[in-house]
């Protein structure tokens, strides 16, 4: 998924992208669990676009970190299995 600047980037111009709508860039903060993405809640058109593109989403309601800006990626621990 891709928003704002990062839309025309020279760098992702070999992928292909998913873009996010101007009005919905919070939830371009996202992860990809290998079973699913776990999404911002309150986001139609971004959960939308990841189940036509066969994501399944699970949505958590993130509106007390995004006052202060904190996104999903920021606020989690990953470990290899």
């Amino acid at each position: 998924m891709v928003a704002g600047e990062y839309i025309d980037s020279p760098y992702f111009k070999k992928f292909e992208q998913l873009r996010v709508p101007e009005k919905e860039n919070y939830a371009v903060n996202c992860i990809n669990t290998g079973n699913g993405v776990i999404m911002p809640a309150g986001f139609p058109a971004v959960k939308e676009m990841l189940t036509q593109h066969g994501f399944k989403t699970h949505e958590i309601n993130m509106s007390e970190f995004s006052k202060i800006d904190g996104g999903l990626t920021c606020l989690s621990l990953r470990f290899n299995a």
